[in-house]
């Protein structure tokens, strides 16, 4: 009994113990990858729109101020921002994907 004892109480036959227990208890997650990333693709979406907005508001105070630098880098991350599925649709029809 005492042995059993002792060998419980080793550090190597206590790591394999939490391994052999993890992986008996373990399943696998089978979650839907694609409805997952269209539901957060709808949520950047719904974050990022008012924002967008916001930053080119932003930007066009800036340009009326004299910054143009602002103005054209705001305007060329809406449009990107807006168009960025479409884009993303294009170049997965242009390599097959």
């Amino acid at each position: 009994m005492r042995q059993i004892v002792k060998l419980t109480q080793c550090k190597p036959v206590k790591f394999l113990f939490i391994i052999g227990l993890l992986l008996i208890m373990a399943s696998p997650a089978w979650a839907d990858l694609e409805s997952g990333m269209a539901d957060l693709q709808g949520k950047i979406l719904a974050i990022s729109t008012p924002l967008a907005i916001i930053f080119l508001i932003i930007a066009a105070w800036q340009k009326a101020m004299g910054n143009d630098h602002l103005f054209y880098a705001a305007l060329i991350g809406t449009v990107i921002m807006f168009s960025a599925p479409q884009i993303v649709e294009f170049i997965s029809a242009a390599f097959g994907v």
